[in-house]
């Protein structure tokens, strides 16, 4: 009997029986999650946090949700979201858990499938204290990743911009959802962004987009959203 990934237990072993969606069952596929692959849901959840990363045209800072998409073949042959390596390790981008949108964006940064990237640190979250075309504004490290312009005319993040530099904003990284949510805050294209400081981002509570971590018998690791669980069919060894 097949039911949806959300629906399954955890903990045990359950055969992957159907993907509704042919463009996500071909990602999928492209990292080595099959139909027939055996996997289990995890019960524990692994903390995100935003990476910065060295990919072919240097150092960019990947957002937590962001890191979360992006699956990499270790040197040594396992699979996980660029988020669980650690400082130091390398490999290969194999595949994005994501589509289009994160797709584009990490071309921007110029990092693509099949990129080699070593991890350089794990970050904690932040917050940017800004001026947006005079106003005095917060983001968190994820809006400031997500702002790709021009700081002293060279290409960069908001958020590897230095302090006190005027930065013009090209792009806005992300999908609707996300430059929605930026520009509710006065943040377009064309818009002029000063950073005055960078500080630990302060504790609050917060609600995060629910996550199912999946592990395939073979070792590789993703982190989907519930949209995704839900087309997704299995059933119990």
């Amino acid at each position: 009997m097949s039911l949806t990934l959300d629906k399954a237990p955890q903990e045990k072993p359950l055969i992957l029986r159907g993907i509704s969606s042919d463009s996500l069952k071909t990602r999928f596929e492209r990292m080595g999650l099959h139909i027939g692959s055996e996997l289990e849901i995890m019960s524990e959840d692994s903390v995100q946090h935003p990476v910065r990363i060295k990919g072919p045209q240097g150092e960019v800072l990947l957002a937590a949700g962001m890191a979360s998409k992006i699956i990499v073949h270790h040197d040594d042959g396992h699979k996980t979201p660029v988020f669980e390596m650690n400082p130091g390790e390398k490999g290969h981008i194999e595949g994005l858990t994501a589509g289009s949108y994160l797709e584009k964006s990490l071309k921007i940064l110029g990092i693509s499938e099949g990129d080699d990237i070593e991890l350089i640190r794990c970050l904690p979250p932040m917050e940017y204290k800004t001026v947006v075309d005079g106003k005095r504004t917060s983001l968190t490290e994820g809006m400031a990743a997500k702002l790709w312009g021009e700081c002293d005319k060279t290409p960069c993040q908001l958020a590897t911009c230095g302090k006190g530099r005027p930065f013009e904003v090209k792009n806005i990284l992300g999908g609707p959802r996300a430059a929605q949510s930026i520009a509710s805050i006065g943040i377009r294209p064309g818009a002029t962004v000063t950073l005055e400081t960078v500080e630990p981002a302060r504790s609050i509570g917060m609600t995060t987009e629910a996550r199912i971590i999946i592990m395939t018998k073979e070792g590789l690791r993703l982190h989907l959203r519930q949209d995704q669980a839900e087309i997704m069919f299995v059933s119990e060894l």
